[in-house]
């Protein structure tokens, strides 16, 4: 990986299968890695962004613990707004696991001494483009900080950064999951509206709490699109969810 320019790009579809399939004979994380480099390394196997990104800011982790509250803004500040076709493809969120943030990658999910490695490259290094969902994408490595960071960055804010909502959401990887493991978590008014009250809440509001909380809007968002809600009407429909799931 020495020689890999750090700069964000993404792979063929034909060496995304053959990461797959490297993976799957694959004895030892070293073993896979040495695989990926190589197939990474290979020009033919890469395609250039529409726009160049350059080279991005490094992501911190300290120790065992990644700073994500801080490096879910950067990679949204570097690979800026996506349409949703674009944001999940798979080609590029793993050329980015593997190339641009390898050492991140490594720092934050590594793999040595794993007994179950290989379900982690599947959760946290690996997207296929057969089997894209929210849940995949929010366990991505790295899809997950842009994700979050896009749901719920606030463009318009005065007081607060833009980023308040994202740096809350990374406080627990129990919270992210919980608000955007769902569908219904894709939609910026539900994110919004679900913080909005877990903030009013403070320590009450637990991961299980808003798990529920989620669990009832997507019932609610089976006959009803609350993506198209505002937020006086989400935030009602938030309290009538709160009424029928207490805070434990």
């Amino acid at each position: 990986m020495d020689n890999l320019i750090p700069e964000a790009k993404a792979l063929s579809e034909y060496a995304l299968q053959e990461l797959f399939n490297s993976l799957d004979s694959a004895s030892s994380p070293e073993e896979f890695l040495g695989c990926a480099d190589a197939i990474i390394a290979n020009p033919k196997n890469i395609l250039p962004l529409p726009v160049s990104r350059g080279i991005p800011d490094m992501l911190t982790v300290l120790g065992k613990r990644a700073v994500d509250v801080d490096n879910a803004p950067l990679v949204h500040q570097y690979l800026g707004e996506m349409d949703r076709a674009n944001a999940s493809d798979a080609r590029l969120w793993t050329y980015l696991a593997f190339g641009t943030y390898r050492e991140y990658m490594e720092k934050r999910w590594p793999l040595k001494d794993m007994l179950k490695w290989k379900e982690r490259v599947k959760t946290r290094w690996l997207l296929h483009s057969g089997s894209i969902t929210r849940g995949r994408l929010v366990r991505h490595g790295i899809a997950r900080l842009w994700w979050v960071a896009h749901l719920t960055f606030k463009k318009d804010a005065s007081k607060d950064s833009p980023y308040t909502y994202t740096r809350e959401v990374f406080k627990s990887e129990d919270r992210l999951n919980a608000i955007f493991d769902r569908e219904v978590g894709a939609f910026p008014i539900v994110t919004t509206a679900v913080l909005n009250h877990a903030g009013t809440l403070g320590a009450m509001a637990t991961d299980k709490y808003l798990q529920r909380i989620m669990q009832y809007l997507t019932l609610i968002n089976g006959y009803r699109d609350v993506g198209i809600l505002d937020l006086s009407t989400m935030s009602k429909l938030v309290e009538i969810a709160a009424e029928r799931t207490s805070p434990s």
